[in-house]
């Protein structure tokens, strides 16, 4: 049976708080931290964490570089790059470092990114989804050959290297284990022949991101999701046992609950949609710790959903989450 994991979205507009919740996350149990990647984020283009351009928002992988200085235990998740952010020969070495940094302790999250303001205000290409999730799993080979091959040389569909010396190579081997982000047929496919993890979410078809469309994506359809990521790897010829779903979901809980139901009714009211549809979608879980509980067990029933991703709202709910609810599944 696989264990069920907890990982912590870490702060990202202040590096003080990023430390404070690293910690904790360390101190409270937590498998891992995970950092968004994102130059700016903007609510207007289908952003779901309420930010706009101007809100602080600190670079990834120095902000997970200096999160690893100061844990010992707690893995260390990028959620997720946007392959086209960075050279991934580059990235190859970056993250072959921050590999280093850790001890072995990076979870490499990558995506075919969908906010497309912030490519063009960072003067980066952004081609059309098919293109971008093309470029995603080329982009994957290339870093498999960077982290592997002494003299490492790779000529793909869109990205080439000739003797790109990546040394030191990662800690972990063969590699650093990879997460891919997305809901897109495409995309689990090429997590289904590529990656360790995915981290399932609901799919746009022009690549971008809107909550209300993903409340509104039933569990039925999710799970249709995940039985084709299965489906698909183990026609690759992979061991399914070894891999596994993750999702990011918003944590609404408290001990009152006509607290939680008020955060659910306001969760509700901005994905512009009804309470129940809220309370049954996946990026969502709400209620009383121990509702809270029963909910994660039916998730990983139904889902087989062993690796939880979580928002809060509060450090109090977040204490009391790693109290009351952690202990159940450990």
């Amino acid at each position: 049976m696989k264990q069920t994991k907890f990982n912590l979205y870490l702060p990202s507009w202040n590096f003080k708080k990023t430390r404070e919740h690293a910690l904790l996350a360390e101190d409270m149990g937590f498998y891992s931290v995970s950092f968004g990647d994102h130059f700016y984020m903007d609510v207007s283009q289908g952003g779901s964490v309420g930010q706009k351009p101007t809100t602080p928002n600190l670079e990834c992988y120095t902000a997970l570089a200096a999160v690893a200085s100061i844990t010992k235990r707690v893995r260390l998740v990028t959620a997720v790059t946007p392959i086209g952010f960075r050279n991934p020969a580059v990235l190859g070495k970056i993250t072959a470092t921050l590999d280093h940094i850790s001890e072995g302790r990076l979870i490499l999250g990558l995506g075919a990114g969908w906010q497309k303001a912030e490519y063009d205000a960072y003067n980066i290409p952004y081609p059309p989804n098919a293109e971008r999730v093309r470029q995603l799993e080329d982009a994957i080979k290339l870093l498999k050959v960077m982290w592997t091959d002494p003299e490492p040389t790779y000529h793909g569909t869109d990205f080439s290297i000739d003797k790109a010396y990546n040394y030191p190579q990662p800690v972990q081997k063969p590699y650093p284990t990879i997460m891919v982000g997305g809901g897109g047929k495409k995309v689990i496919d090429i997590a289904a022949h590529h990656a360790d993890i995915l981290s399932l979410v609901p799919p746009n078809r022009d690549g971008g991101s809107d909550l209300g469309r993903s409340v509104r994506f039933g569990r039925k359809r999710f799970r249709e999701r995940i039985d084709l990521f299965y489906d698909t790897a183990r026609a690759a010829g992979r061991d399914v046992s070894r891999l596994e779903i993750s999702t990011l979901t918003f944590m609404l809980m408290s001990r009152d609950k006509a607290q939680a139901e008020q955060m659910l009714a306001a969760s509700a009211a901005g994905a512009g949609t009804d309470i129940e549809t809220t309370r049954q979608a996946i990026t969502f879980i709400s209620g009383t710790p121990p509702e809270v509980k029963d909910e994660i067990r039916r998730r990983v029933e139904e889902f087989d959903l062993t690796y939880f991703s979580f928002y809060f709202a509060s450090r109090e709910m977040l204490e009391t989450f790693a109290k009351e609810v952690m202990p159940a599944f450990a």
